[in-house]
């Protein structure tokens, strides 16, 4: 960590000081100023973990009179601790710094698309945003991280904004409808190759998750490129040109591009196990694998219980954008486990599981009416219906 900070000090100095009048340089105007100054933006294809599966961007700007390639980025400050204070909603975000090529390097080893896009600025706008990014990195993590609005993406498109001059404006010809939408259906749209991650991240966004929040914060790398290919630069006359010299981009690395959604996906999962559990149920009732279902129940409750206490420390406890308001906690919580513990005994511990049974059928009859339960959680509550309802037998039958 020391030595990542005297080298990011080391990368400002450097910065500074080519900034400066320099006579050494083969491309510089009346002040000595370098004038070979080239800024585009890195986007990355998607990958597989719930923190690279929105894919990434960066802000490479080179002058090859200075022999400077570098790679600026925002991203949480990388320690242990602060990876898990994201989940309260306490976590730090940064820009960081590294050369092109070892930032690069990451994505070769990971096989991961990596497209340019040059940036059509003014010599002096590029001079504006290497000056901005020195600054914030000189200033280290003193913003709070979040992945719907302070994000790599955002925070890129942050810092060209504020590049431009006070007469000088972003235009834009079109723009997704994503950006307009609440936060859900954004976390949607750019979760849609990643089933997985999409249902990690609507199973933690509560009522906030239907918001539509600030225009122009809610972007991914997918997003940014998509609204910048349709973005133009227009200054104080009226003098318009693109924003992005090739829409196209250029290919850095040609790995694979995040576009395959697999077929295990959590609809097609939950349909297995809720068939497994039907025929589960059916074995039980006819006297079969007793000791099966009874450490199937356990696990059921057991994973219940655990999912459960994350979802209420999101829901009530942390500060984590988007998650207050969350309707799952009235099926996911520890209260099932609990009950079961203290009362599995007691003679009319049937008619509370009746009771659950019929909370879980009316959330069920809910998904078509409440836009955070979708079809996949969906069907994890039947395969929680269908054991609760067989629970009340079993247990009517002891008591008979």
């Amino acid at each position: 960590m020391f030595l990542r900070k005297v080298f990011i000090r080391l990368i400002v100095v450097a910065t500074v000081l080519w900034l400066l009048p320099a006579m050494g340089f083969s491309q510089t105007d009346e002040d000595g100023l370098a004038t070979d100054i080239k800024t585009s933006l890195l986007s990355v294809a998607p990958g597989y973990t719930i923190y690279t599966a929105h894919g990434h961007c960066a802000l490479r700007l080179q002058c090859p009179s200075a022999g400077l390639d570098l790679s600026f980025t925002y991203g949480l400050d990388d320690t242990a601790g602060n990876r898990l204070a994201f989940f309260t909603g306490d976590a730090m975000g940064e820009y960081s710094v590294a050369h092109t090529s070892d930032y690069l390097q990451d994505y070769i080893n990971e096989g991961r698309q990596v497209v340019e896009y040059e940036l059509n600025l003014s010599l002096q706008q590029k001079r504006r945003l290497w000056e901005l990014l020195d600054n914030e990195l000189a200033r280290g993590a003193f913003r709070q991280y979040n992945y719907l609005t302070t994000n790599c993406a955002s925070m890129c498109a942050y810092a060209v904004t504020s590049a431009l001059q006070n007469d000088t404006k972003l235009v834009y010809d079109s723009i997704s409808p994503i950006l307009n939408g609440t936060y859900r259906n954004f976390v949607h749209h750019i979760s849609k190759d990643r089933p997985w991650v999409d249902f990690f991240w609507n199973t933690l966004l509560g009522a906030e998750g239907d918001k539509v929040g600030q225009k122009g914060q809610k972007y991914s790398p997918s997003l940014l490129v998509e609204t910048w290919q349709h973005a133009s630069v227009v200054d104080a006359m009226g003098s318009r040109r693109p924003l992005l010299l090739e829409n196209n981009g250029h290919v850095l690395i040609a790995g694979n591009d995040g576009h395959d959604t697999g077929w295990f996906t959590p609809t097609r999962c939950f349909i297995i196990v809720l068939l497994l559990m039907v025929a589960l149920t059916i074995a039980e009732q006819k006297g079969r694998l007793r000791k099966l279902t009874i450490a199937v129940d356990g696990l059921l409750l057991l994973l219940q219980a655990v999912i459960g206490l994350a979802l209420c420390y999101t829901t009530f406890c942390s500060s984590l954008d988007g998650t207050s308001g969350n309707w799952y906690v009235l099926v996911f919580n520890p209260l099932p486990l609990l009950l079961w513990l203290v009362l599995h005994q007691w003679s009319g511990f049937r008619h509370l599981v009746l009771g659950y049974f019929l909370l879980l059928i009316v959330f069920i009859l809910l998904t078509p009416f409440v836009s955070q339960i979708d079809t996949s959680h969906g069907l994890v509550v039947m395969i929680l219906a269908v054991r609760c309802l067989s629970n009340a037998k079993r247990k009517k039958a002891v008591n008979g």
